[in-house]
Order: C-alpha cells, then sequence, then structure tokens
C-alpha cells in the first residue's frame, strides 16, 4: 500500500478502533484490545505467497560467471527472452516471475574452478560483486555456496591451500555484502560443494572439513550463520582439536557466537529414499525417527537455519506433498528449492508440480498436527475451502507471523506515558534465522512516523511450537513497548504500527526487507522513507 492512501488505511483502521473492548487501566492508562484475523483465500491476493525476507521458496542459479557463458538453460518462462549465455538479467527475471509465491531468496553457486592453483582474479571479484549488487536492487538475499567441481569425478580439484587462500580474498567481499547473505553454505569441497566426490578426497579428511568451516565462519560477520550437507559432517568438524568441545545446540545455546550455534544443516536430498538422498545412512530406520542421526537433526534444527532440496526428476521416486509438509514442519525449514523436480526446469511435470494440483483440506492439516492459520481454509462466508499442498508449504516455510490481538492505550498525551502489548504466532515452520528489531511506530498525518520505541523482543526465539511438545500447539509470544511521547506532540489522531526492517542499516530504510504479517484487517503501510509498517490502529493524543 503507498503512502498516499491515507484514507483507505484510516478506514480500516476506524474499523479496527470500533472493535476495540476497554480493559482495566495499565498503570493508570485505560487500555483497548484490538483482535486481528488471518488471511482467507478470498481475500485480495489470498492465493498469493506473503513476500517476506529470509524464508520460503528460493531459485538456484549460477552468478559471478563471465558475461555471455554458458549458463544452466533458462526455465522454460524464460525461452526466447533474453540470450542462453549467463548474465544476472537471467536469473533476476527468474526471481522476478515466482514473485506471487512470495519468493525472495536465491541459492546463488560461484565457481571458483578456474583459479585452482592461482588466486582469484580481479575480475571474478568484480562479477561477484555485480551479483550481490543486483541481489540488493531486487530485494532479494542469497542461500550462498562456493564451490569447484561442477560434477562428480573430476580430474582435478582444490587443495585446502588453494580453499584458504581464496577464502582471505573473499572475506572482504562477503563482509561487504552480508546485508544480502541470508546463509553461506559449508560449500568449497566436492561435487556441487556436497563434500562427496572431490578429485583429492578432501572430504575423507576431516581436520580439513574443520579447517574450510573455521574459513567460512571467520569469513563472516558474527550475525551470520552457514549449513553443512549431511548432520554428522558438524559433529565431524567440530570435534576436532581445533575447536572447542562440540556442544549440541539447544534454547540454551541458540545464537550464543559459538561455532556449533552458528551451523545448520542443508538437506539436498530431501525425502529421496529411504536414507534421505544419503543425509541418514545409519539404521535403524534410516530417515525416520530412531535413526541417530535424523533424532539428532531433530532436536538441533529449531535453532539453526535448515535448507533443502528435492532430487533432480524425482529420482527415488515421487514425494506426497502432506508428507513433504509433515517432514519440512518438524525439522523447522526456513527454505526449500523450486528448482528440483518441476516442469518449469525440466520439461515434465514432477512432484513440485503434483504438489500444485493436489487438494489439502483442513482436515487433513489437522489430522496431521500441522500449523493452521485462522481462516486459512475458510471463504468469506466461513465455508470451507480447499488449499494445495504446493500452497501450504509456500506459506508456512520459514516463518509466518500472525497477530492474535494489540493492547493499546485509549489516549495519549504529549510528554506522557505509552504502553503497547502486541501479541502474536509463528504459523510457519521455523523462528528467524538472523538477528531483526522490532519496533513499534508513531504514525501522524505526514508519510513518515514522529516517534518510533525498539522492543526488546529477539524474534529468533519466536518459536513456532515448544520443539518437545508431540502436538505441536502454537505458542503465544508478546511484544511490549514502554515508552514516552514526545513533549511537543500536536494534538490529532496518529496510528500505531509494527515495524520489522533488517538488521542491517543498509537496508534498514527498503520496506521489501521488513516483516509483513499474515492478517487480513492489518493493513501494510510503506512510506517514501521507506518503512514497511503493519498498522496496528489509531489513537488520539489530546493535550
Amino acid at each position: 500500500m503507498g503512502a498516499g492512501n491515507v484514507a483507505a488505511v484510516r478506514a480500516v483502521a476506524m474499523a479496527l478502533l470500533a472493535l476495540g473492548v476497554p480493559m482495566a487501566e495499565t498503570d493508570g492508562q485505560p487500555m483497548r484490545t484490538i483482535e486481528y484475523h488471518g488471511i482467507r483465500p478470498s481475500d485480495p491476493g489470498g492465493r498469493d505467497g506473503l513476500r517476506n525476507p529470509e524464508r520460503g521458496w528460493r531459485i538456484e542459479t549460477l552468478i559471478a560467471e563471465p558475461p555471455g557463458e554458458p549458463a544452466w538453460g533458462p526455465a522454460a518462462h524464460l525461452l526466447g527472452q533474453i540470450s542462453a549465455g549467463y548474465s544476472d538479467e537471467w536469473w533476476i527475471l527468474d526471481a522476478r516471475h515466482y514473485e506471487p509465491h512470495g519468493l525472495t531468496l536465491a541459492q546463488t553457486y560461484c565457481y571458483l574452478d578456474r583459479y585452482v592453483g592461482v588466486p582469484i582474479a580481479d575480475e571474478k571479484l568484480q562479477w561477484l560483486q555485480q551479483s550481490f549488487d543486483a541481489l540488493r536492487a531486487n530485494g532479494l538475499k542469497a542461500v550462498l555456496r562456493f564451490a569447484y567441481e561442477r560434477d562428480m569425478g573430476p580430474p582435478t580439484g582444490p587443495t585446502l591451500e588453494d580453499i584458504q587462500r581464496h577464502l582471505a580474498q573473499l572475506k572482504p567481499i562477503i563482509r561487504r555484502n552480508a546485508d544480502v547473505i541470508f546463509v553461506m553454505q559449508a560449500g568449497f569441497v566436492g561435487a556441487w560443494g556436497e563434500w562427496h566426490s572431490s578429485a583429492h578426497k578432501l572430504e575423507a579428511d576431516h581436520a580439513i572439513l574443520a579447517a574450510v568451516v573455521a574459513g567460512v565462519l571467520d569469513a563472516l560477520p558474527p550475525d551470520r550463520m552457514t549449513q553443512v550437507r549431511v548432520p554428522k559432517y558438524k559433529r565431524w568438524v567440530l570435534e576436532q582439536p581445533a575447536w572447542a568441545p562440540f556442544v549440541e545446540v539447544s534454547a540454551d545455546t541458540a545464537h550464543n557466537g559459538t561455532p556449533s550455534s552458528r551451523i545448520g544443516f542443508h538437506n539436498d536430498g530431501f525425502l529421496a529414499g529411504e536414507t534421505c538422498g544419503g543425509t541418514w545412512t545409519e539404521p535403524p530406520l534410516f530417515s525416520n525417527p530412531g535413526n541417530p542421526e535424523f533424532d539428532y537433526m531433530t532436536r538441533e534444527c529449531p535453532y539453526v537455519p535448515v535448507d533443502g532440496e528435492l532430487f533432480w526428476s524425482d529420482q527415488g521416486g515421487p514425494i506426497d506433498g502432506l508428507r513433504a509438509a509433515i517432514r519440512l514442519r518438524l525439522h523447522h525449514y526456513s527454505s526449500f528449492s523450486l528448482a528440483h523436480s518441476f516442469s518449469e526446469r525440466e520439461g515434465k511435470p514432477y512432484s513440485i508440480d503434483t504438489w500444485m494440483q493436489t487438494p489439502l483440506t483442513l482436515a487433513q492439516a489437522q489430522e496431521a498436527k500441522l500449523p493452521v492459520s485462522d481462516g486459512y481454509f475458510e471463504g468469506a462466508d466461513g465455508e470451507p475451502v480447499d488449499r494445495t499442498p504446493f500452497e501450504y508449504i509456500r506459506d508456512h516455510l520459514g516463518y509466518r507471523i500472525e497477530l492474535l490481538r494489540a493492547r493499546l492505550p485509549e489516549q495519549l498525551s504529549p510528554g506522557g506515558p505509552v504502553r503497547i502489548e502486541v501479541d502474536l504466532v509463528n504459523r510457519g515452520f521455523s523462528a528467524f534465522t538472523n538477528p531483526r528489531p522490532v519496533f513499534v511506530v508513531l504514525l501522524g498525518d505526514g508519510h513518515e512516523p514522529v516517534a518510533s520505541w525498539q522492543s526488546s523482543a529477539d524474534p529468533r526465539a519466536w518459536q513456532p511450537f515448544d520443539p518437545a511438545d508431540p502436538d505441536f500447539a502454537p505458542i503465544t509470544h508478546t511484544v511490549r513497548v514502554d515508552a514516552e511521547l514526545p513533549a511537543d506532540l500536536p494534538g490529532g489522531t496518529y496510528r500505531l504500527g509494527l515495524w520489522m526492517p533488517d538488521g542491517y542499516d543498509s537496508l534498514r530504510l527498503d520496506p521489501r526487507y521488513a516483516v509483513r504479517v499474515a492478517n487480513r484487517d492489518v493493513p501494510w503501510w510503506t512510506t517514501p522513507a521507506g518503512y514497511g509498517v503493519n498498522i496496528l490502529g489509531e489513537v488520539p493524543v489530546k493535550p
């Protein structure tokens, strides 16, 4: 919603205010409660994906390739629109095509195979910077991976010395562009950076793998994380003498800056056969509870980023969409590939196409104990509406913040106290991965906020459910602000809003990187200065 639509926002806000019920006073301040509701499929845009940063479907692409070089072939929707040779335009157009699905992520492969034995050329670093600039210009972030070997069994590949030399060169550009890096996968070793099939068998030496991960974590700023392909790889590297003792991540040790707290997982064989494409090869039960590696990932994944993809062309068999959603919820997936086993990449229908066409009912979701947003399976008159597994997965990957209610002052006075409380649930599969501030802002008749107050809330703690709860019951989280109104604020009617911008100053005032809540009765307000605010309601200020 643009800044000029003041009347529309005010009409909705006044309607919300009319629903308020006065409460007992809080510290002498009369309060009012406003209830909110989720998005229904019949609402405007209700069957589209909600565009939010650092979550959801992702495309897959090469970056920083020489201009015009052969690249992965364009998806079907791009054929004939651009040249087949590489350019950043190819993958930007691809990402734009999927914006109706809420897409904000690109898995970006940067190959360094031309620089084995020599430093990375300046032109390669320039191309890499251009690709980062393209991400930023288009409101996207990267699931970043560096690699050398583009297939299994190559005749040559990097040594550890090559990788360390190149990481030293890459560190400045990684730090400079960390704002558009969602997560950086460990990469560097083996086919496609997956830590297998390397020319020099680097994956067989756990000390080498530990040195690679240490270099990746050093190249990243402390607030960014990495991912490894198989859960046991994480223990392999952390159990090396160079590291502190391995500590399993829990609610008490999450986000504390230790190497263990900064390593998540990417399952590149999601549900492919009984071992998930080699992710869990230990008996018993392989890719099911009871397998020790599976259970280890189940315990850690609420606190670290988890990404995944299907095998190409349904190798290992077609994947049922409801079964996929259940696994994505259990392992708290933040992101997932829209490039694998999909007709727009492979020319004929596979699992993702089936997910798009199969009905998913409220009864099925409830029986599977999947999170269900208010109104998600209802029409405007309350009649049941089926969804699809594709829609459901699209909307619940990562976080999905749904406001329940806000307690707002009935009126304010210049220089007087301000107390706001907002209750919310996270209907998504996972909590937030990266730090993000949470503000309450006050908007007047102009476009921009006249006051803002940062809360102490940390969205990384907004778990969708208690990881130990077998029923996956949603948890209510509360954002509180106790502040003081500016003493020189003129009287009038103001709007209160929830603003959750990016954690980096470079993106703070870009609404494409701010979080939008999943409520039909919470207007989304953007300003010329770059705020993206969820409007909670109106409040009068009286001298």
